[in-house]
């Protein structure tokens, strides 16, 4: 199954309850979200969480990995020492990771940024093995991509788990007293995971610097190593350092679903449904319009849809749109069956189109366009690279209905949630 989920979170020792004694409520949004992710990961059945932690033993170029056959330690240091976990390690995956270049084994007791993870892991009801690497100074993005790569090569269902804190410098009583740079680098951090993930490293090194934090680079790591629809949880700073919970990526039976009906299609001639049972998934049960987009290395390589739901549940929905994709693109030659393996599956769920009275109700990143003029109209998903204005954004779906650029239209807008594999 490979990697089904990556997530991001702070590892301030005070939340757990044995050494917080109270104060962690004063951290509650953040409680209440890690619970939350950690949760998620336990009923995603994940059997072994990649943990990369900014305090681990660091090496200036690289990553370090601990092969210790078991993953233990306490929470003695921070005055509970009846707080102790201990995990198994992971050989498997530790022997694929002790080929990457850069990567030094070392042997030691777990650290709080990864130990505070654990906690919540174990009390969500997770039971699994654990690999712990220490988080890269440099290249963190390249890690992360043959992390990824490595780990959708192995038949087991995996999750990353980076762990750090954003800025340390967010109030004078804080940690590190107060800099304008920790505001400024946090409230980037939480915007760019909301709008466009793939410019979180467009920060100068001096910004960084100044706000003082310990989890840009597994953050980075992290975003790398699968695509997906970053969801902030929670953000908060009571104690003058930033907590943030993300969940960066988690795999969805929709767009696994579009890929078996796309192969069923093209081997056996017919859109016979491959799996039955998926039509039983809650997920794909109701009636909403959808778009599927399929990509090849990177690039375009089919995308249709539909704005309204024409099918009796989205599972039919999915299937019809999914095969007009791959076959019926007119701006594609049609997929062939061996092109599969090398082909990525997206699924966007529509929802209900909203008439607006003008392009102050739109947001590119949040809201894709319909634009109607007669018997015309055009779409425009959201959450597109290289769209960042709303008036490129009704431009373009101008354009796709044939509509001049001057000419005036109706304009309504509507959310998508995004699937991914």
């Amino acid at each position: 199954m490979s990697l089904i989920y990556t997530i991001f979170v702070p590892h301030p020792p005070l939340l757990i309850p044995e050494v917080g004694r109270g104060e962690e409520r004063k951290c509650q949004a953040s409680l209440d979200a890690y619970q939350e992710v950690a949760r998620r990961i336990a009923q995603a059945e994940v059997e072994t969480v990649i943990l990369v932690s900014p305090h681990a033993p660091l090496i200036k170029d690289g990553m370090t990995l601990a092969v210790d056959n078991i993953i233990q330690g306490s929470f003695a240091q921070f005055g509970a020492a009846q707080v102790s976990l201990s995990f198994e390690s992971d050989q498997v995956v530790m022997a694929r990771f002790q080929n990457l270049s850069g990567v030094v084994p070392i042997q030691g007791s777990i650290d709080h940024g990864a130990f505070v993870p654990l906690y919540f892991l174990q009390k969500a009801g997770w039971k699994g093995k654990v690999v712990l690497l220490g988080m890269p100074l440099e290249r963190p993005e390249e890690y992360g991509e043959r992390i990824g790569q490595i780990l959708e090569d192995l038949p087991g269902r995996y999750a990353i788990v980076a762990s750090g804190d954003l800025s340390h410098r967010l109030k004078e009583d804080g940690p590190y007293g107060f800099d304008s740079a920790g505001p400024e680098f946090d409230q980037f951090v939480v915007n760019t995971l909301q709008r466009d993930s793939k410019k979180i490293d467009n920060l100068s090194d001096s910004l960084i610097d100044k706000a003082g934090e310990c989890g840009y680079r597994s953050l980075r790591l992290a975003l790398a190593a699968k695509e997906g629809a970053p969801e902030v949880l929670s953000y908060e700073g009571p104690f003058g350092v930033g907590y943030l919970v993300a969940d960066l990526y988690h795999s969805s039976p929709l767009p696994r679903w579009a890929r078996r009906c796309l192969t069923t299609y093209l081997k056996k001639g017919d859109s016979g449904l491959s799996d039955l049972s998926y039509m039983s998934t809650p997920e794909l049960t109701g009636r909403r319009g959808c778009f599927v987009t399929l990509k090849q290395g990177g690039n375009l390589r089919g995308c249709i849809g539909t704005t309204e739901p024409w099918q009796e549940n989205l599972a039919l929905e999915i299937q019809h749109n999914a095969i007009a994709a791959g076959t019926q693109d007119p701006r594609f030659r049609p997929v062939r069956s061996e092109e599969l393996d090398t082909i990525s599956f997206t699924v966007d769920v529509l929802g209900e189109l909203e008439k607006i009275s003008g392009p102050e109700g739109l947001d590119p990143w949040k809201y894709g366009v319909v634009v109607r003029q007669g018997g015309r109209s055009g779409l425009l998903l959201p959450h597109l690279e290289g769209v960042d204005r709303v008036s490129d954004q009704i431009n373009i779906a101008k354009q796709k209905a044939g509509i001049p650029a001057g000419d005036p239209v109706e304009l309504w807008r509507f959310e998508v949630k995004r699937h991914y594999e």
